[in-house]
């Protein structure tokens, strides 16, 4: 089961990297069995009115590293950060602080469309681990013993999903909560 949940979350997020990446009015998703690859959009496929929004806020302009900063997760660890590491400003972010048995603790937070987190927790709930509550509208917890590591799920219903993967249960839940505080307000 650990196997079909990581190949799913390794299938979203290749599909969020791919609609953040391509351009506007090229195709993100893969073309079908021995068709080629559409490149554009044509005119009279385009619509005239903007569609009702289904995947929530766009989340592509979210700069997750600005949002919560390596010092606010050093902060919520209790240590100083170990290394900060040269990324890519997007919805994702790679923390690392000093901390825990390996000298360092590791903190990889994504921010999501709601359609790719709100079809995971519709149809694969026993598969996310714990339901954790107060966080957002769904929110689960779940611990990966090979990985040592824990990874929560959270979903925001019309405006974003949250996944926060980190060592320490209760560190992995205060930088969800600290994102959360910080991408709903007060």
């Amino acid at each position: 089961m650990m196997r079909l949940k990581r190949a799913l979350l390794l299938l979203v997020l290749a599909a969020l990297a791919l609609s953040a990446c391509a351009p506007a009015g090229v195709a993100s998703s893969p073309p079908p069995a021995g068709g080629a690859l559409a490149t554009s959009v044509p005119p009279e496929a385009q619509p005239t009115s903007l569609p009702e929004p289904t995947a929530g806020i766009d989340v592509s302009s979210y700069v997750a590293c600005e949002i919560v900063t390596p010092q606010d997760v050093a902060n919520v660890v209790g240590g100083p950060i170990f290394r900060e590491l040269e990324q890519e400003p997007g919805p994702g972010c790679l923390y690392e602080v000093e901390a825990g048995p390996d000298g360092y603790a590791q903190f990889i937070v994504y921010i999501q469309p709601t359609n790719l987190i709100e079809p995971l927790i519709e149809t694969l709930p026993d598969e996310l681990g714990q339901p954790v509550s107060g966080m957002g509208d769904a929110a689960y917890l779940e611990y990966d013993e090979a990985a040592d590591t824990y990874d929560l799920i959270v979903l925001v219903r019309d405006r974003f999903g949250l996944e926060v993967i980190g060592e320490g249960k209760d560190w992995t839940l205060a930088v969800g909560e600290l994102f959360l505080s910080r991408l709903l307000g007060p």
